[in-house]
């Protein structure tokens, strides 16, 4: 079995968190050797219009938005500190968003406005030791052409018509799946079971697909007046 993962993520996509959170825990569990990597869903997904895009929610492209911003930082952060400040920079924006407190009113676009917003990065540079400055990195599109070099990777190693995120297992050679998709943390036996599942479809010679396009909304505080309701969102 693979010890080795790459995990191509954005801090924007509340499915990606979920599954993250996942991994983290059977890393706890097992040996495995994580490396994050960066794969912006706005980049991703910049041949969805930006008109279909707010037929989801008025607030749909600027949370992608939000995302690419998150991920400039991280890529700005890395190039100075290395790739191991990746995995804690990701933990803590994605803490910053999606253990929000859940906002009042009804259905999805409450919670897409709160993933709309623009965020103060510089603390939380400041508590890992990085200089606050990197968060300036938000809006220059000086490191776009690596984030896209990644989408490329993404997209090489799992296909088209993916999100996140993107697990690559034996990187960059071995097989790479979108997914899974889940919409709770399991933890202990049910991580390894879960993690055991997925690498042996990963690893099924010819296996490409299983799938099902309703899915149950993730579980965090931002997230908690929705959870586990329907959505297609992804």
């Amino acid at each position: 079995m693979s010890d080795e993962l790459e995990f191509y993520f954005d801090p924007i996509c509340p499915f990606c968190w979920v599954t993250s959170r996942w991994v983290v825990e059977v890393g706890r569990l097992r040996e495995l050797a994580v490396h994050w990597r960066p794969l912006p869903l706005a980049m991703l997904n910049e041949g969805i219009s930006y008109e279909e895009r707010r037929k989801v929610s008025e607030s749909y492209p600027d949370s992608h938005l939000r995302g690419l911003e998150m991920l400039r930082v991280i890529a700005a952060a890395e190039a100075v500190a290395g790739p191991e400040v990746v995995g804690d920079l990701y933990t803590r924006f994605g803490e910053l968003v999606w253990d929000s407190p859940a906002p009042d009113g009804e259905g999805f676009d409450p919670v897409m406005r709160v993933m709309a917003q623009q965020r103060d990065l510089r603390p939380l540079l400041e508590g890992l030791g990085l200089d606050p400055a990197l968060a300036d990195a938000a809006t220059g599109t000086d490191l776009d052409e690596g984030l896209a070099a990644n989408v490329a990777e993404a997209r090489r190693r799992c296909g088209d018509d993916v999100g996140t995120p993107i697990l690559s297992f034996s990187p960059p050679d071995g097989p790479a799946l979108f997914g899974p998709v889940i919409d709770s943390v399991p933890f202990g036996e049910d991580a390894l079971r879960l993690w055991e599942a997925t690498y042996t479809l990963a690893t099924w010679p010819g296996f490409a697909e299983l799938k099902r396009s309703l899915r149950s909304f993730p579980d965090t505080p931002l997230t908690a007046r929705i959870a586990h309701g329907e959505t297609t969102v992804r």
